[in-house]
């Protein structure tokens, strides 16, 4: 499936969530990347060298293209895993809606 996280998050009224320090919307495609790369632990358990390298090779997907992610239903499973694990219910169920649903 191809997937499009170049998009902004946005709030329970559908405006574009403002990072204060630098007055720009906060980027689903940059902010994944980063919270892929910073992440150690999932359910409070470190995680497996394959599922970090997994990790590793998504991040890199979305970071080369981000309007155009090809991704197995594996790797959609994987992600979504780790956004549950790290981000609010808003921002996970945007990540959920572009996933499944392509929005």
């Amino acid at each position: 499936m191809k997937v499009n996280f170049n998009k902004p998050f946005v709030d329970c009224f559908g405006k574009e969530v403002v990072n204060e320090k630098t007055g720009k919307g906060t980027n689903i495609a940059e902010s994944l990347c980063m919270v892929i790369f910073n992440l150690n632990n999932v359910g409070g358990a470190p995680m497996p060298p394959e599922k970090k390298y997994e990790l590793h090779k998504i991040s890199r997907k979305i970071a080369a293209d981000p309007e155009s992610v090809e991704m197995t239903t594996e790797e959609a499973s994987l992600l979504k895993e780790v956004a549950a694990e790290a981000y609010s219910c808003g921002a996970y169920g945007q990540i959920v809606d572009i996933i499944e649903n392509n929005v």
